[in-house]
């Protein structure tokens, strides 16, 4: 009955021979060995941006001095996963109500100058591109991704700004593979009473301001359309927004965002 019971167990068909040197497997022309799982990226809790005072103060004391888009460059120092932007450069270049555009002349002007007054490292540590999008909300279009990926070497942090000081910031990494950080905290100082006649000087020299050719935007393969509100400068708050909408101004109210420390984030 053993024998019988050993027999019926038997497979019906033979096992496979191993592979070996004399018997190789045949090669497949592509082969998976991962988990087909979607990809995962953990992002460190503490990454932020952080604008120094004298930055935010010349961010936005150039944006709000006109009505046209303005860019600018900025030195970064990093500490752990902050980033702080120190200070920012306005360069020549022209402007319209919807796009800017710098010079590259003016941007390899800036970094020969820092070189021969002695300020390499200031020269390498220009890792931040900045814009307004003045009447709009902040996004980022498909020349915003082209200008990021032309800009960034090993890492770039790109802010984009609007008004009653909206912000969005996003870091491009380089290498070793493209890679796109998006919606990344950011923090500055907010002082408030500031004179915005010195900016608004630098602005006016800097900028060359041109018409918007609404044609040539509409064949833009994003065909993100422009949101503009109506809005008026306020001399009080020093921002744009619409009639009797002042934060400060509303019923003695602290604008959204503000906490005891007088900081804006």
């Amino acid at each position: 009955m053993q024998t019988q019971d050993k027999e019926k167990a038997k497979p019906e068909t033979p096992e496979k021979p191993l592979k070996t040197a004399s018997n190789p497997p045949i090669w497949p022309t592509g082969l998976v060995i991962s988990k087909k799982e979607n990809i995962s990226v953990s992002i460190a809790e503490d990454l932020a941006v952080i604008l120094t005072r004298d930055a935010f103060e010349q961010l936005f004391g150039w944006a709000y001095s006109t009505f046209v888009e303005i860019s600018c460059l900025g030195t970064v120092r990093r500490e752990g996963n902050c980033f702080f932007i120190e200070r920012f450069y306005l360069l020549k270049q022209t402007g319209s109500s919807a796009n800017t555009e710098l010079d590259q002349a003016a941007i390899s002007g800036l970094v020969e100058r820092l070189i021969a007054e002695g300020s390499r490292a200031e020269a390498e540590r220009i890792k931040c591109w900045v814009h307004s999008h003045p009447n709009m909300d902040t996004f980022w279009s498909t020349t915003d991704d082209a200008t990021c990926r032309l800009l960034a070497s090993d890492y770039l942090i790109s802010i984009v700004v609007s008004n009653n000081f909206k912000i969005r910031c996003r870091i491009d990494i380089a290498t070793p593979l493209p890679l796109v950080i998006d919606n990344v905290p950011v923090f500055y100082p907010m002082q408030l009473g500031q004179s915005q006649d010195k900016y608004a000087q630098e602005v006016k020299a800097a900028i060359l301001e041109t018409q918007f050719n609404q044609s040539h935007a509409a064949k833009e393969p994003d065909k993100k359309e422009d949101r503009f509100i109506p809005e008026q400068y306020c001399d009080y708050c020093g921002n744009w927004h619409g009639e009797g909408e002042c934060p400060l101004q509303a019923g003695g109210q602290q604008p959204v965002g503000f906490n005891e420390d007088n900081f804006m984030f």
